[in-house]
């Protein structure tokens, strides 16, 4: 019955988006991203750029999450149609995440569809790589809905990490360009960083206490099944608070934005205001557990420890793309024990922390890579016009 329905949608779609086809194709580029409900970093970049080197384009940002309530619901299949008209009339439509009007509609031949993963890198697996898995969706739905059809081009953040996204997305190997996300020139950005530490210092001014270093710990999403691992992961970064010498550490506990998770204890810094990875600007260290913010950290040369209490768990019902133990470049503790005696003996990984980086975040070809991303653009742009 639900492919039945989901066929009938696509057939009714498609007969609008047929006539909005119809309809001049105008110098305009289209974002889409339903990742959050605020513009990207690596969207904004890219946008600026744009403007700066071609005025001529119009840049179009339809950023929204889908809500769960019926009306937030509804309110997305408007939204929908706004994607379906821009997308029509658009040269080129611009992803971070999976989009529905996209990959179930018919599309354009000369329509260009880039899809630049919102993660950094390639650790944990999704899409096509865990279909029918416990966090994956079932094979039969993502059929139905052509996950992840019709795209031009595939960003990887490296050749090593282009196997991944390809099998992620089901596209072959001649589909990927190896583009790593603009969001890294913030990132290595002198002055950028300055700015966030001193925004983040003046909100959390103990940050600042000399005799005290500082641990961020940034654990994954766990989803499905929801309830329970939610609370397995409470428990564990209960456990990792209490474990912490406060006269000596100041902890930060950054949970997934979409996390309901709070925590007990006071001396804990439980942030919603910055962004994880502004945060690792000014950790001494940084616990993670299969999170791909260890591509960030591990640009920013900060020290890692691996808080795997779910080891076996996650891996049955996630899994991560890489030989876990082999490559992650930090000391893997099952115990908040273990990761506080790692840290306070000064345990680093330095060796293996420069070679995942250089493993896995390609250089930029040209002076940036967000001038790498729009020299990529510039390319379609002009075959388009030929």
């Amino acid at each position: 019955m639900k492919k039945y329905l989901i066929g009938v949608f696509a057939a009714v779609l498609n007969c609008l988006y047929g006539l909005m086809k119809l309809l001049p194709v105008q110098k305009k580029i289209t974002y889409i991203s339903r990742q959050s409900n605020e513009l990207s970093v690596d969207f904004r970049l890219i946008i600026n750029e744009m403007k700066r080197r071609h005025p001529e384009y119009e840049n179009v940002a339809l950023i929204k999450m889908i809500g769960k309530s019926v009306p937030d619901k509804i309110g997305y299949g408007f939204h929908m149609l706004r994607q379906m008209y821009h997308a029509a009339t658009s040269e080129m439509v611009v992803l971070d995440t999976y989009c529905i009007i996209i990959s179930l509609l018919k599309q354009r031949k000369s329509l260009k569809v880039i899809q630049m993963w919102h993660a950094l890198g390639a650790m944990k697996k999704f899409g096509y790589s865990i279909l029918d898995k416990g966090e994956g969706t079932q094979r039969s739905l993502a059929e139905t809905m052509k996950m992840h059809k019709n795209y031009t081009y595939v960003f990887s953040s490296s050749v090593f990490c282009s196997r991944f996204f390809a099998e992620a997305f089901h596209v072959s190997m001649d589909h990927m360009v190896v583009m790593p996300l603009p969001r890294l020139d913030l990132l290595l950005d002198d002055d950028y960083s300055g700015k966030i530490e001193m925004e983040i210092t003046k909100q959390y001014p103990q940050l600042l206490e000399k005799r005290k270093k500082t641990i961020v710990y940034a654990p994954t999403f766990r989803k499905d099944g929801g309830d329970f691992e939610e609370e397995e992961l409470r428990i564990a970064a209960e456990m990792l608070a209490d474990s912490v010498d406060y006269d000596r550490y100041n902890l930060v506990m950054k949970f997934h934005p979409l996390s309901k998770i709070e925590i007990s204890n006071k001396s804990v810094i439980q942030d919603a205001k910055f962004s994880t990875i502004d945060f690792c600007r000014v950790a001494d260290f940084v616990i993670l557990d299969y999170s791909a913010v260890v591509f960030e950290a591990v640009m920013l040369g900060k020290p890692l420890y691996f808080y795997t209490f779910d080891y076996d768990a996650y891996m049955e019902n996630r899994d991560v793309y890489i030989d876990f133990r082999k490559y992650v470049p930090g000391m893997i503790a099952e115990t908040p024990g273990e990761l506080m005696s790692a840290i306070d003996s000064g345990t680093t990984h330095t060796e293996k922390l420069e070679a995942f980086r250089t493993l896995m975040i390609s250089k930029p070809r040209g002076t940036s890579y967000t001038d790498d991303v729009i020299d990529f653009f510039e390319k379609i742009l002009v075959d388009n016009h030929k």
